[in-house]
């Protein structure tokens, strides 16, 4: 599973960072959410789930694997440990760069 954020939609009221602060973050100069993890773990499937039903603005999407429980099989494959890294570092040089997802 991968959870994406609608950057331009995000009302930025902090919803997914109060149900999953391990999930998500909200950015420093604007409060936008951005996701944390480039696959969600399977013991936080639900509470992903979760936090993308009560978004007041619908702003989160769950991409669901259909692939047999391989997420790397899907159309838009997640990034490695070590891209999302990369994606992290850069994040931190270029705060209003990210796109809300990892």
């Amino acid at each position: 599973m991968r959870v994406v954020v609608d950057q331009d939609l995000c009302g930025t009221t902090g919803q997914c960072v109060l149900t999953l602060p391990g999930t998500f973050r909200q950015r420093e100069p604007d409060g936008v959410a951005e996701v944390c993890v480039a696959t969600v773990p399977r013991a936080l499937h639900a509470a992903v789930r979760l936090a993308a039903n009560q978004c007041p603005v619908a702003a989160i999407r769950v991409i669901e694997s259909d692939a047999g429980g391989d997420e790397r099989a899907s159309a838009d494959p997640a990034p490695s440990p070590a891209e999302a890294e990369r994606h992290a570092a850069k994040d931190q040089h270029n705060p209003g760069e990210h796109d809300g997802t990892v």
